[in-house]
């Protein structure tokens, strides 16, 4: 009993330090920061990443250093409520732009960018009331970059239409489950067209739409989740060829794992206990054996989990990740150039961007140590 006593105190210090650490490593984000983008805004080859203040009314760029840091930090005005960020090429001139939703406000804010990390002037896109996400993609062949819109207020998804210059306008839309939140995009069924994934918080469903093409979506296909499905990830678990699906359910304190058939269909195969009120989540491969694995953020037991993958489907939870840091979402990339796949995690409670570099076994270390933790 005293060896056991002993060795929690030791793993209690250790995660202490690491947090002590970590909290020198926060970069500000403005005020209730509420998702994030990541895309390679100065064209010097690293991930940079964007994050929209909902308290604020602005969205925050961090430019990366390189090392796991961060360069710069400019902020600008989008509209009342911004709740997501999104990252594409807007208007064809192969520089990434950003577009916010902004919910209090109903519209959405265009912002073009300069290839150099700079962005605007800003432009408005409105009546699209309780917009609450925002997807970029190619939904037609050979065409410009359109977007879709979560409303929560009418219940359904709006397709906007890419008219060039950064212009758009509503052309069709779809009626989904009440509360529609999370949208995502993805191939579902193989044939090289984007198809949408939508959660809806009132029935607790996945709604699949899938692409044809032409700028339409065959009719919105329910699937039935846990409680509260938030953020999504998408990735072949059972090395099958079809892509799959996992969703942090934060009603079930776990993450669901749903398989494809390659068609578009998906089926629950699983569900993986984890902290209190999961939210972000996200897919790479954390270990380097060349499965992909999933990294949970939890936000009231405020702890991560790392969820290595087992190439038939399943998933083993590792041991969580003390952050002292409520997490409401988190990207993977390589933020120091190492090779290994880092985190970049947003804390609402510390308003703040917070990098976790990569070990490549798993294991994740604050900027500036060498320090992993488990």
């Amino acid at each position: 009993m005293r060896r056991l006593m002993l060795a929690a105190a030791a793993l209690a210090a250790a995660w202490l330090a690491w947090i002590g650490l970590a909290r020198g490593t926060d970069e500000p984000a403005g005020l209730f920061p509420h998702a994030i983008a990541v895309g390679d805004f100065d064209g010097d080859g690293v991930p940079d990443v964007a994050v929209p203040a909902s308290a604020e009314r602005k969205v925050t760029v961090l430019l990366s250093d390189g090392r796991g840091g961060f360069k710069a930090n400019q902020s600008y005005p989008v509209g009342q409520g911004p709740t997501w960020v999104e990252v594409g090429d807007l208007d064809g001139d192969s520089r990434l732009d950003l577009v916010t939703a902004n919910t209090g406000a109903g519209s959405l804010t265009v912002y073009l960018g300069d290839g150099k990390g700079g962005f605007g002037p800003a432009t408005e896109i409105g009546g699209l009331a309780g917009a609450v996400s925002v997807v970029a993609g190619g939904f037609r062949r050979n065409s410009r970059t359109d977007l879709a819109v979560t409303q929560v207020i009418g219940e359904r998804i709006v397709i906007l239409e890419n008219l060039g210059g950064g212009r758009f306008a509503p052309a069709r839309n779809y009626g989904v489950g009440r509360g529609p939140h999370i949208l995502a995009r993805t191939d579902l069924n193989g044939d090289r067209l984007l198809d949408l994934v939508v959660g809806s918080l009132g029935p607790h469903t996945l709604s699949v739409l899938l692409g044809k093409g032409d700028g339409a979506f065959r009719e919105p296909v329910p699937v039935q989740v846990g409680r509260f499905p938030h953020y999504m990830a998408f990735g072949d678990w059972n090395r099958d060829g079809h892509p799959d699906v996992a969703v942090a359910a934060a009603g079930e304190d776990a993450v669901e794992i749903l398989l494809g058939d390659g068609r578009g269909q998906l089926q629950k195969a699983g569900s993986i206990p984890v902290g209190s009120n999961p939210h972000g989540l996200a897919m790479a491969d954390f270990t380097g054996d060349g499965i992909p694995d999933l990294v949970v953020a939890c936000r009231s037991s405020r702890d991560l989990f790392v969820l290595t993958g087992n190439g038939r489907g399943g998933f083993r939870a590792r041991p969580p990740i003390v952050t002292n840091h409520d997490i409401i979402a988190l990207a993977a990339a390589d933020f120091d150039g190492d090779r290994q796949m880092d985190l970049a995690l947003v804390s609402a409670s510390h308003n703040a961007v917070l990098v976790l570099r990569g070990r490549g076994n798993g294991e994740f270390a604050p900027p500036g140590t060498g320090q992993g933790t488990r």
